[in-house]
């Protein structure tokens, strides 16, 4: 038919590992990549920054950058399925 369940794409988006945990400490508040990085423990930075990016390029954060004070954020966003 063609349809694809929301569990399925739900569990595509978040299974790889540390996603879980990156997601959690940012429904917590953090919203700086140190921040996400203390609070989610033994992660390398550059495991951090891939996830990350794999999760902006599926839609669950949003980078935004403050030009001004040269600040990143990572937001949730509102995923649909």
């Amino acid at each position: 038919y063609g349809l694809i369940c929301p569990i399925t794409k739900a569990c595509e988006l978040i299974e790889p590992r540390w996603t879980i945990p990156i997601l959690s400490e940012m429904w917590g508040g953090a919203t700086r990549f140190n921040d996400i990085r203390r609070g989610v423990g033994n992660i390398s930075p550059a495991l951090l920054s891939k996830r990350l990016k794999e999760m902006e390029a599926h839609g669950l954060v949003r980078r935004v950058e403050d030009r001004a004070t040269g600040t990143v954020e990572y937001l949730r966003t509102e995923v649909e399925v």
